[in-house]
């Protein structure tokens, strides 16, 4: 039921069914002034006021003291426009706009659809703060609750463009660009509540804002939980997104950036500045004394396409510090190499993830299901200096708990063509587990402990240092053959441990003869004895070409330290199981005999496992061969190891 409503007055756009009726309607702003003037309970219907327009300003103090749901429109004729000749520019003159009333919309595109698309790198109408002395002022500030922020353009203003502290707040498809401080804040406030259930973004067409406002395109500062960043492109000087907390009042909880879907993903890329030496600095998404902040399926340091680098300066693309329970996953996160300048000139800086202590600890990070150093088909390179680094700048705190990757499907992270270190852990770091990725098509060690190169193993594992310098299996065979892979080997560690060891496949082996490990096989424990020793006897389901290689990780299942890559062990052929065209498995008079046919050259020798008592059959000049066990009762199964197909069950009476 809107109309608009000019009975008996001038330049009154109000749109409403009868004022001071308590339901929707639309009051229309019609001058970048910021001047109030009008009287009475300062509602709806007391607008417009003597000089006949409605500021920005009056709007919102009608809207607030008008009961019900209401919306801001606006209709500013270009005889108002000043500064831009492509769109209007509100003054604020006194203070900060505040928001108060639950349920408002401001609705920035009825500019639009009221004198078209005139400004073609965002939207019709803006801010300008022309306050003396304001410095850190709000330009729009959000105290009500299911309020929503429409459309809004450039922002000029010393401090945030929007801020929202109260609860279930939305900003949508705005263009802000202009603020010092950030493009949308979200915080209760030092002694407040926290600002929840907030959503930056969406996942409808054109519902994404782009803010490229000041130090941060989105910050998130404590209190502040539950809140949600979708579907936008971010930038900024510092960090295109900030969650923040602190050792006075605490911590964020439970903020998301980013989603599972395709729509939900923000592109954060292009932060960064260089300090006074040249130093460059800055994350694309910064997490700073937060807990449980989800940073999922961003493309982070790239183009939008995820194809290419995005030019920046921010040689990070997350860092997380401080913090308790950060998950990064399935973000493409690339393009983070930057070049020095003034007294870092010739230096280069660059880190996808860098997760690190500053001044408290940093527990339980998971690093899974991302793409880092690639592009987003995974198959090409996009120029990245380092991969994942895990290391404190203050040691004295605890970092702890740094997942890289998993062994279930959608854990392990790809992470190639890096032209460093793919996973790196300094020297005071412990804990960090590094399972089921896929890492080659890098510079240097696929997982490197100390920063030193590649850490010879140690007799009884007793050495410190970075993940402890756990020492990594050895691999004595790796053979192909009907379809599968037999591997074996050993580890010498610590005594009485349980031990996770992880088998990887490659096409080559790295220079270094240690790893990478481009395809990740399989996945079991190993137990050590009271010497430390442990060896392993594998068929893992999966068939390795013959020349391709093998490599393992092991890692310590009580401290979570895991090794750098094993020596690489080039796979052989393995036994041509089709060759084999008969095996029969008999019983008679306590007696079992296993016996063999084929076109296998004379003197093969297959392995013949009856239910663990272990033979081995050599074959004759005609293809066949037999083996026999005395004193046997029962049902067995016997099997040829190399060929796990051919497998039989007898009973021996």
């Amino acid at each position: 039921m809107n109309q608009v409503l000019r009975a008996n007055c001038v330049g009154l756009s109000i749109c409403c069914a009868l004022a001071g009726l308590a339901h929707a309607q639309t009051v229309y702003v019609d001058t970048v002034e910021d001047v109030v003037d009008f009287q009475g309970a300062r509602r709806v219907a007391d607008l417009p006021g003597p000089d006949g327009r409605i500021s920005f300003r009056e709007a919102i103090y009608a809207v607030d003291n008008t009961p019900g749901p209401q919306t801001i429109g606006f209709r500013i004729p270009k005889d108002e426009w000043w500064l831009y000749n492509d769109r209007a520019i509100l003054k604020l003159e006194d203070g900060m706009f505040i928001l108060r009333a639950d349920e408002t919309t401001v609705d920035f595109t009825t500019q639009t659809r009221y004198t078209g698309d005139t400004n073609p790198d965002g939207n019709e109408v803006g801010v300008y703060g022309l306050e003396p002395n304001g410095w850190g002022t709000t330009a729009i500030s959000v105290t009500g609750s299911h309020c929503t922020i429409i459309g809004l353009d450039r922002v000029m203003q010393r401090g945030h463009a929007v801020q929202l502290w109260g609860n279930y707040n939305r900003v949508i498809s705005c263009t802000i660009s202009g603020p010092l401080h950030s493009g949308v804040y979200i915080s209760g406030g030092f002694d407040g509540p926290p600002a929840e259930g907030n959503v930056v973004g969406g996942t409808k067409p054109g519902e994404g804002n782009v803010l490229s406002a000041g130090n941060h395109g989105v910050r998130i500062d404590t209190p502040a939980n539950n809140n949600v960043v979708i579907g936008n492109r971010l930038s900024g000087v510092f960090a295109g997104v900030a969650v923040r907390g602190n050792r006075y009042t605490g911590s964020p909880v439970g903020n998301r950036i980013g989603g599972e879907t395709e729509a939900e993903r923000n592109v954060i890329s292009g932060a960064g500045k260089y300090g006074e030496e040249g130093y460059p600095d800055g994350a694309q998404v910064s997490v700073e004394m937060a807990v449980n902040t989800q940073i999922i399926g961003n493309y982070i340091g790239t183009t939008p396409d995820g194809m290419s680098r995005a030019p920046q300066i921010g040689p990070t693309g997350v860092a997380v510090i401080d913090s308790t329970d950060t998950v990064i996953r399935g973000n493409l996160i690339s393009g983070l190499r930057v070049a020095g300048t003034n007294h870092y000139q010739g230096q280069t800086f660059g880190q996808a993830i860098l997760v690190t202590t500053m001044n408290a600890d940093n527990i339980g990070t998971l690093i899974e299901g991302n793409m880092i150093g690639a592009d987003a088909t995974g198959r090409g390179a996009i120029p990245t200096l380092n991969g994942v680094v895990v290391a404190p700048f203050i040691s004295r705190y605890a970092l702890e708990g740094t997942q890289v990757g998993g062994t279930e499907p959608g854990q392990g992270n790809l992470i190639a063509f890096i032209e460093r270190e793919s996973v790196l852990v300094t020297p005071t770091v412990q804990g960090v587990w590094i399972s089921g990725n896929s890492i080659h098509s890098n510079g240097r060690l696929g997982i490197e402990l100390g920063g030193d190169g590649v850490t010879p193993n140690d007799p009884g594992d007793g050495d410190a240092g970075a993940n402890d310098l756990q020492n990594f299996p050895i691999i004595t065979a790796a053979e192909g053959g009907d379809g599968k892979t037999r591997v074996q080997g050993t580890l010498s560690s610590l005594p009485a441990r349980t031990f996770s060891v992880e088998l990887f496949a490659s096409e080559a082996c790295d220079p270094s003869g240690h790893g990478e490990g481009a395809e990740f096989l399989a996945v079991f424990d190993v137990d050590t004895d009271g010497r430390g020793e442990a060896s392993f006897d594998v068929v893992v389901q999966t068939p390795v070409p013959q020349g391709h290689v093998i490599t393992a990780t092991a890692t310590d299942v009580q401290a979570w330290n895991t090794s750098e890559f094993s020596r690489c062990f080039a796979v052989s052929g393995g036994l041509d199981c089709d060759a084999i065209s008969k095996f029969a498995v008999s019983c008679k008079r306590g007696k079992l005999k296993a016996k063999v046919k084929s076109s296998l050259p004379e003197g093969t020798e297959l392995t013949i496992d009856n239910d663990g008592d272990v033979k081995t059959l050599v074959i004759d000049g005609r293809g066949g061969g037999v083996v026999k066990y005395k004193q046997q009762t029962g049902t067995h199964h016997v099997s040829i190891v190399e060929c796990p197909r051919h497998e039989r069950e007898v009973a021996c009476p």
